[in-house]
């Protein structure tokens, strides 16, 4: 059996590291495949490291509609600015509602579902507080990503 062991180029600079510095120069942001292709690493590889970085909060995401479908493009995420939005005490949580939390992460409802993996439907059921949704651990921490939001404020918004 033959093992490939995949090196950087530069043996200074990790894939991660080469990966945050070809983000940050280009402001407009790039999609998954144009980084593969710019670093010559698989997909999966950088899907793992872009996983690092915006749990990090180095990378954030953005989704753009290219004609008729839409495609996740990643973006630099200055450490000195601060979240277009911030939830203050929980006084404040009464008024966050699901519509809201949405409409903060800058998504559209068939974004979201895509994101989620749900029905615009479902997700239009919760907004209008027809149903509430009934998730596993995994699926909140998803939510919450998606959301960009805590436990305390999306639980909150379902109330």
């Amino acid at each position: 059996m033959a093992i490939i062991e995949i090196t950087p180029d530069f043996p200074s600079s990790t894939t991660t590291d080469r990966l945050l510095e070809l983000i940050h120069s280009h402001p407009d942001g790039l999609t998954i495949k144009e980084l593969a292709d710019t670093l010559n690493r698989p997909i999966s590889m950088l899907q793992i490291c872009l996983k690092i970085l915006t749990a990090s909060r180095k990378v954030a995401v953005r989704q753009y509609n290219n004609g008729q479908r839409i495609a996740k493009v990643y973006i630099s995420k200055p450490e000195k600015i601060q979240p277009q939005y911030q939830f203050r005490p929980a006084t404040i949580h009464r008024n966050v509602t699901p519509i809201h939390l949405r409409e903060v992460a800058g998504l559209t409802k068939v974004q979201l579902a895509a994101q989620l993996g749900l029905s615009v439907r479902m997700i239009n059921d919760w907004e209008q507080k027809r149903s509430q949704p009934k998730l596993v651990p995994s699926q909140l921490k998803q939510m919450m990503s998606v959301y960009q939001c805590t436990l305390d404020e999306l639980i909150a918004a379902f109330e």
